[in-house]
């Protein structure tokens, strides 16, 4: 589907609906979390963004040690060394405003089990104000990787490396000062490439329209309706069937300073083409094209409120159409970038989450606590239902201040992943549990140095186990990095909900 590119007048408000309820259950142990599901250099990408004051960006080198690289019953040691560039800095001014999130590096092992590969990832987005108020530009970068099989341990060999770009123009109208109407005419290219003999490109280009019509009753509260529409078209029809996702919603919208409701529903048509079937003639039966047509109510709750000044609790649930290309982009429009574990391929299917969240802060502590359901159901051709999946997940994350310049983390993390259905005649379906454990401390050694030494363990039942011992030193190249503990909880990182849609 058409990402959402966050990136309006007024500066950037993310707007995604389905992967809210993954970000709420991941971003409580963001470190915990990437460690079961991607490979050595999910250490590198730790990086909690609103953990430091301002816009940051930083140049980061370390090294990190597995007794298990290749993730196997009985798997041999290796060092990886890494370098890269991490941050998250935006800029909002009267002819520009962009947005960067990365957390990009270049992983050597040591041994050459694997070859020296990019790894991690990277989100920029720009709107360039032609016309300001009236008439932009958008452009949008994101890279990543996404697994191609969701119950085998994840290492170079299990991922593709997805790069997805997106650019077009915006048109904004304001009949009056409480009624905004915004039109984005939006191309996407998305290109794919691994290493891995299993894996089968599905790059495509994508063409789509987002409309956006709000009306503001007050500074709190507010009404919106919204169309969206993308056709996804393969380079590869041989593989993969183009589709088409519509979709059109009402929401209504509360912000204030204890609370934020967001409650949207519409009506969403998934159409998938080419899809080979049999019909019956004179002579026997012949092979035809046709067209699969699949209608869901689609919806989204979300709540969010302070139940004291430093309790916030959450609540968030969700279903649309997306594929998993759109899908990996969601976590990125959160304020910590998340990676959703979503499988490499070009099938659509229909997703539903449910997620919720408590949080505690106090002067010198935070505690973080989540839990996530995700159900994904494939839906044409049949041979795609293989992929039908529950993942469910529970995390929790303990900081504690120190010292001013010493910070302790420690966190857990357990998912449950498990196929719906037979992966083909005569296989039982799969299903795996990964348990993961992080703890680090962060030195502050100056203003633009930190170090962060690590201690992980990672289990998945039946296949491996692994433990990672490493430091990485961060040269901050914009911005301190001296991290902070919030006064309270907040809202601002649930805030992002309010306006979810996979569109805007």
């Amino acid at each position: 589907m058409v990402p959402a590119l966050n990136l309006r007048p007024g500066g950037p408000r993310p707007r995604y609906r389905g992967a809210t309820g993954v970000w709420l259950a991941l971003v409580a142990v963001p470190a915990g979390a990437q460690v079961a599901q991607l490979s050595g250099q999910s250490l590198f990408q730790y990086q909690a963004a609103n953990n430091y004051g301002g816009n940051y960006l930083a140049a980061d080198g370390g090294v990190i040690y597995t007794d298990n690289v290749q993730r196997t019953s009985n798997g041999i040691g290796e060092a990886l060394l890494m370098a890269g560039l991490s941050g998250n800095t935006s800029r909002e001014g009267s002819r520009l405003d962009y947005h960067l999130a990365t957390n990009l590096a270049l992983l050597k092992y040591t041994s050459s089990t694997y070859p020296t590969r990019l790894t991690g990832y990277l989100d920029g987005r720009a709107v360039f104000k032609i016309m300001p108020g009236f008439f932009s530009w958008i452009v949008r970068e994101s890279y990543s990787q996404l697994q191609i099989n969701a119950f085998a341990p994840v290492t170079p060999e299990n991922l593709v490396s997805l790069n997805y770009i997106t650019t077009g123009p915006r048109f904004t109208v304001r009949p009056t000062l409480r009624t905004s109407v915004t039109l984005d005419a939006l191309y996407s290219y998305l290109s794919t490439s691994s290493a891995s003999t299993q894996y089968a490109s599905f790059d495509n280009h994508r063409y789509g329209g987002n409309l956006n019509i709000e009306r503001a009753f007050s500074e709190t509260s507010s009404l919106y309706l919204k169309g969206y529409y993308e056709k996804v078209e393969f380079k590869d029809q041989g593989t993969y069937n183009n589709f088409s996702i519509g979709t059109a919603t009402a929401g209504y919208r509360l912000t204030n300073g204890r609370t934020v409701l967001d409650v949207s529903g519409g009506y969403s048509q998934l159409r998938i083409y080419d899809v080979l079937g049999s019909v019956e003639s004179v002579g026997g039966s012949r092979e035809t094209l046709t067209t699969e047509k699949f209608d869901e109510p689609t919806w989204a709750v979300e709540i969010s409120r302070l139940i004291t000044p430093s309790q916030r609790v959450a609540l968030t649930a969700s279903q649309q159409f997306t594929d998993s290309a759109a899908a990996f982009r969601l976590g990125f429009d959160q304020p910590v970038p998340t990676i959703a574990p979503q499988l490499a391929n070009g099938y659509a299917f229909k997703q539903r989450d449910f997620g919720l969240n408590w949080r505690f802060q106090a002067a010198r502590t935070s505690v973080d606590v989540g839990l996530f359901a995700l159900s994904q159901r494939y839906l044409a051709p049949v041979t795609a239902t293989s992929n039908d999946r529950d993942l469910k997940i529970a995390n929790a994350l303990l900081t504690r201040q120190l010292s001013p310049v010493l910070w302790w983390d420690i966190g857990v993390t357990y998912q449950r992943n498990r196929q719906i259905g037979a992966s083909s005649a005569g296989v039982p379906a799969q299903s795996s549990d990964e348990i993961g454990a992080l703890t680090d401390l962060n030195w502050q050694v100056g203003e633009r140095l930190n170090l962060r030494f690590i201690y992980a363990h990672s289990h998945q039942s039946g296949t491996y186990t692994e433990n990672q011992v490493g430091v990485i030193a961060s040269w901050a190249l914009l911005g301190a990095q001296q991290r902070m503990m919030p006064a309270a909880p907040g809202l601002s990182p649930i805030s992002p909900v309010s306006a979810r849609s996979p569109y805007h």
